[in-house]
């Protein structure tokens, strides 16, 4: 309970104090995370860079509960991962807060038409049933309070006032009248109890249009198929006759087709060629604007400077440094102390700024890409052409 209190409403993910060791109480014992600590923001693109072996994917991997270790509690939204309980409980809820795009998710694919593979996440974690149940629910309360409402106020006897209520639901607890209901989804119908205190029932069967799960995962799967620049005509198709690059984007397609809060991605950009990196970056960013948090695990320094909002830096397993990215990339000790390169704009900035002090403005400005680059570097040119 006190950590329930504690937790802020901006931070989405927490860790605190997570230790990972292999072959622990062994000669070859290995410390891969050790004593992490971090908070996560909602809505912003964090990336996790590294040297090769510096704790990154095995940190992510705890998240989601792929891995558990003994020391650190992670918690994920409302949901929380003790590091002194042996299991996870309720795991289907956490991978329906929490969902991994592994660095080759096209080798994932395992079922007879792309709809299938796409549909394999959700309906594994009873996604379709539960959004179903909250659409048919929601379009039944509007059907009892458009079309049947005024029947209801006249058998209860209940004057209305509009400012009395903000929707059904409100409504029905400001009269003290209890719902009861089940929905007959094939049927487009719904069999409807209304009791008040004084136990007076007012009962109807309900004819409304209503969804199927079989109509909504349809539906999500052709969502976000189309999202990843694939049509219609390739849900029937087998996977297995796509091509790499195709292969990769049914897959990603699976794992937004969850709709978690969080995505995690591990080296996304892996294998792809520059109009397919782009078209990821592109993807990252509309999770972002879906209010989705995206952790992204990469060697691509360009990648990070363009697209990023914060940057965790690992070294065997501890955090080395950790800030915007341009507070990082232009901190001399991530140079020293690790094999990370420079991202293009910033080397570039670096060399006009050593042969011309002028060109420090661009620190300050902070471009992101080459073309943010071209017209920081010819507002700075125009404006000292004109002192």
């Amino acid at each position: 309970m006190q950590n329930q209190i504690e937790q802020k409403d901006n931070v989405i993910l927490e860790v605190k104090k997570l230790t990972c060791k292999f072959n622990e109480n062994q000669a070859n014992e290995t410390i891969a995370v050790k004593n992490f600590s971090f908070e996560f923001e909602k809505n912003k693109i964090y990336f996790i860079i590294g040297n090769s072996g510096s704790g990154k994917s095995t940190l992510v991997t705890h998240f989601n509960g792929l891995l558990k270790s003994k020391k650190g509690n992670i918690r994920v939204d409302d949901f929380w991962i003790y590091g002194k309980k042996r299991k996870i409980k309720n795991s289907k809820k956490l991978r329906r807060l929490i969902s991994m795009v592994f660095q080759f998710s096209e080798y994932q694919l395992f079922k007879t038409t792309i709809e299938k593979d796409i549909s394999f996440g959700p309906v594994s974690l009873k996604i379709p049933k539960i959004k179903v149940n909250e659409i048919n629910g929601k379009r039944l309360f509007e059907a009892l309070s458009t079309i049947y409402f005024d029947e209801i106020l006249a058998f209860f006897n209940i004057t209305f006032k509009e400012d009395n209520f903000s929707d059904f639901n409100s409504f029905l607890n400001a009269n003290e009248l209890r719902i009861k209901f089940k929905i007959q989804n094939s049927r487009d119908c719904a069999k409807v109890k209304i009791t008040n205190k004084s136990n007076l029932v007012w009962k109807k069967q309900i004819r409304f249009s209503t969804i199927t799960e079989s109509e909504y995962v349809h539906q999500l799967a052709l969502k976000y198929l189309t999202k990843m620049g694939l049509d219609e005509s390739y849900l029937d198709r087998s996977p297995f006759g796509l091509s790499g690059g195709q292969k990769k984007r049914v897959a990603i397609a699976g794992i937004l087709a969850i709709e978690p809060k969080i995505l995690v991605f591990d080296e996304p950009t892996a294998g792809l060629d520059p109009q397919g990196e782009q078209e990821m970056l592109d993807i990252i960013l509309e999770c972002k604007k879906n209010n989705q948090t995206i952790i992204v695990i990469t060697h691509s320094m360009d990648h990070v400077l363009e697209v990023g909002d914060y940057v965790i830096v690992m070294d065997e397993g501890e955090i080395m440094m950790h800030g915007t990215p341009y507070k990082v990339f232009t901190n001399p000790n991530l140079y020293l102390h690790s094999k990370m390169e420079k991202p293009k704009v910033i080397d570039f900035i670096d060399s006009l700024v050593a042969k011309n002090s002028k060109f420090k403005q661009l620190y300050d400005l902070q471009p992101r890409n080459i073309v943010e680059l071209t017209d920081a570097i010819q507002k700075i040119v125009a404006k000292s052409k004109t002192k």
